[in-house]
């Protein structure tokens, strides 16, 4: 099985240049954390390899292996579930305790998973398709639009999606990157997000995470 499961203190992420895996490549990049990145090229059909099925029967990436000697060998798959694995594991990103913060932090993460993640993706199919269906196609553009407005008004007077920045941040912003070039008559009039783009897009470790590039350490 690829990154084998006996524990060495490593965390391993299988993954691509996707919205959804670049998620758990900027966590890492912001926690400074070390890993080893494996590309899984979505091109060549890589996720549905029998090697990567054992990660994830799903077939689907970002897959991370946490090789840890302290928990054994965790395998977490979908990008939301590997964005809480982390934060919980190096205690940053999601407040620890049960409360208000914890729960806003975990529902706007959660919204983005049922939300923007496919409700763009399938704009981008479908703006993309010949022929195309016109009929789908206006179907997720007014939804993808009523989604971005209620991310405007969560916004309104905020830096980020709730009291600090987190992994709701993270998880929301490459899909909103996406639309915003795919799609940008779909942000018109949402200045709130807008610059909530532009502040994301000028963190270092989001940087890293959506180039898919490691943190370089000092020898």
């Amino acid at each position: 099985m690829p990154g084998s499961c006996i524990p060495k203190g490593m965390l391993d992420l299988y993954t691509w240049q996707t919205p959804n895996g670049t998620k758990p490549a900027i966590l890492l990049a912001e926690l400074e954390v070390p890993y080893e990145l494996h590309l899984v090229d979505l091109t060549r059909g890589e996720q549905k390899g029998l090697d990567f099925l054992e990660l994830n029967p799903n077939g689907k990436i970002p897959v991370l292996v946490d090789r840890d000697e302290h928990v054994g060998c965790a395998v977490v798959f979908e990008s939301g579930a590997i964005l809480q694995y982390l934060a919980e594991k190096f205690g940053r990103f999601l407040p620890h305790e049960l409360g208000a913060k914890r729960a806003a932090v975990l529902s706007w993460l959660y919204w983005q998973a049922t939300g923007p993640a496919p409700v763009f993706g399938l704009v981008k199919r479908f703006a993309r398709a010949t022929p195309r269906d016109d009929a789908a196609f206006g179907h997720f553009v007014a939804e993808a639009k009523r989604l971005v407005g209620v991310f405007d008004a969560r916004l309104e007077d905020r830096e980020f999606v709730c009291d600090e920045y987190s992994i709701a941040d993270i998880a929301a912003y490459p899909w909103f990157e996406a639309l915003a070039k795919e799609l940008p008559e779909a942000l018109e009039g949402t200045q709130n997000v807008h610059h909530w783009l532009k502040r994301m897009g000028h963190r270092p470790g989001v940087k890293l995470g959506m180039r898919l590039e490691q943190v370089k350490r000092a020898a």
